[in-house]
């Protein structure tokens, strides 16, 4: 089974989990991670920008690239969370989005605010967090930049499975579904903390694969502030739970092929 690994070029995660399962037997993965570490740390990966718009002025280096590796049968992706998270709260959203108000209209809105609200520079004045405005611009050019490119690519490339890591609260799932109009038929809501981990943090894998991943509540054994500062640190997946993925993908491979043959 081939995998193409979106922005797992921190920690790699996702390799480190496929190599355990392949030297366990449990499997026979060829990974491909892809994307870039911000740490400069590791170089396990195909340094490649998946917040790339190159190609609007006619540089399809990202394509190019994507287009000489072995064609995927699943492709994983954990794009930038920043600009989707409530961890940045501020009034009416987050530090990169806020609610549309539709307060001022002397009926009941007739539909539903959107949560995708560009912030002003003005916003930032206002709140005792020191957010700069350019700062956070950036950050939710590139959430929306990584969270485009990762359906344009499984849509270009058309895998049997597609997986999608983020924290079960952000905003990415409405965004893609609302704004992207890209289904995502499973969500697959887990919590760290069932796989070994010292956080309980509520993620999901949306998928169109139902996954079955544990979901107890636990109570966790340290707090988020306490945890590392290292943003390749906090973006770690279980082990346990990236092996668990990929046994049950893998399964489900091999059931289909099996049928087809």
């Amino acid at each position: 089974m081939t995998v193409w690994a979106l922005f797992d070029s921190g920690n790699g995660s996702y390799t480190k989990g496929v190599k355990a399962l392949n030297s366990s037997g449990g499997a026979n993965i060829d990974i491909y991670p892809i994307g870039i570490d911000i740490e400069n740390k590791n170089d396990h990966f195909i340094n490649l920008n998946l917040a790339d718009y190159g190609r609007l002025f006619g540089d399809n280096t990202l394509f190019d690239t994507l287009d000489k590796l072995p064609k995927p049968d699943l492709i994983i992706a954990s794009p930038p969370c920043e600009s989707w998270s409530n961890a940045s709260a501020m009034c009416e959203g987050n530090a990169c989005w806020k609610q549309e108000d539709l307060s001022d209209s002397l009926f009941a809105p007739q539909r539903e605010p959107s949560m995708f609200t560009i912030r002003n520079a003005s916003d930032y004045e206002k709140v005792y967090i020191n957010y700069q405005y350019d700062r956070q611009f950036m950050k939710r050019v590139n959430g929306e930049l990584c969270a485009f490119n990762t359906i344009e690519i499984i849509k270009r490339y058309n895998p049997k499975y597609f997986i999608i890591e983020n924290p079960a609260s952000g905003r990415l799932w409405k965004y893609i579904e609302d704004v992207m109009d890209f289904k995502l038929p499973y969500l697959n809501l887990t919590r760290y903390n069932n796989y070994d981990y010292p956080l309980q943090k509520p993620t999901k894998f949306a998928s169109n694969l139902d996954l079955g991943l544990r979901n107890d509540i636990i109570k966790q054994e340290t707090e988020w502030g306490k945890f590392s500062k290292s943003y390749n640190e906090r973006s770690n997946i279980p082990q346990n739970l990236v092996i668990e993925i990929f046994t049950k993908v893998y399964n489900e491979f091999l059931q289909e092929k099996q049928h087809d043959n």
